[in-house]
């Protein structure tokens, strides 16, 4: 005890609905964690949107945390 053993945490959202905000939920929540350390956004749908606005908000100078 008094060890820190914290363990990583993993959050699926998952809809089988199109258009329900998926992708905005999961950015969202990946920026947030990132502010208590590191975080990492998985984005397996095949439109690619959470990387493509990693991507773009790079390119404008303001990056994403996760």
């Amino acid at each position: 005890m008094g060890k820190d053993t914290a363990r990583p945490l993993t959050i699926a959202v998952v809809n089988s609905k199109g258009g329900v905000g998926k992708t905005t939920t999961a950015v969202a929540f990946a920026e947030l964690l990132a502010g208590d350390g590191p975080a990492v956004l998985v984005d397996l749908d095949p439109q690619g949107s959470a990387a493509e606005w990693h991507t773009m908000a790079a390119n404008a100078g303001t990056p994403m945390a996760a």
